[in-house]
């Protein structure tokens, strides 16, 4: 069965579409999880591939075939579904927090994390309010951005459109200072 027929029937609420979908496309969506985010454990890779195929149920009615196959939406939704769930799991390091240090981090090493906060700190300082509260909400307190967007009155769009902009301004800024996304990782 071809991606249009398959869609107009998910379109039209079939369940046995979903079903027909996930079997013809099932072990593709684990591929483009496992290759989008190779750091996720097999259960949470299977949990995203599974959720991507509820939202793609969910949004079916959304989805223009003029804009591209059943199979690329799919594999649009894979990526982002299996980046959310690694972004996740990541540590979040606070800005801007004395912690104690393992006993084999050497003193210069302690002193560049702290130079490093400072320079991050100074950096989004820089960022325009809105940016600049965007950011901490997303990255720090890890709010999503349809929580975001609710509280600050604006669509979701024009949070990641915030984020997209205040990332470049930070990449920017953080190199005129020297720092690397080496230095970073």
């Amino acid at each position: 069965m071809d991606d249009q027929a398959l869609l107009a029937r998910l379109q039209a609420g079939e369940e046995q579409a979903l079903a027909d979908c996930v079997d013809a496309y099932g072990a593709y969506a684990a591929a483009v999880v496992r290759a989008a985010a190779p750091g996720l454990s097999v259960q949470d890779a299977e949990e995203a591939a599974a959720e991507a195929f509820a939202k793609l149920w969910r949004a079916a009615g959304r989805i223009d075939p003029a804009k591209g196959s059943l199979k690329t939406y799919l594999a649009a939704v894979c990526r982002n579904e299996a980046r959310s769930r690694l972004r996740a799991l990541r540590p979040v390091l606070p800005l801007e927090e004395d912690f104690l240090s393992p006993p084999e981090l050497q003193a210069a090493a302690r002193l560049e994390r702290r130079e490093l906060q400072m320079m991050t700190r100074q950096a989004l300082d820089g960022l325009d309010e809105p940016t600049r509260q965007v950011f901490l909400r997303y990255y720090y307190q890890r709010e999503t951005t349809a929580q975001i967007a609710r509280s600050m009155g604006v669509s979701r769009s024009a949070v990641k459109n915030r984020l997209m902009r205040g990332r470049e301004k930070l990449r920017k800024a953080l190199l005129e200072r020297g720092v690397t996304h080496e230095d970073v990782v």
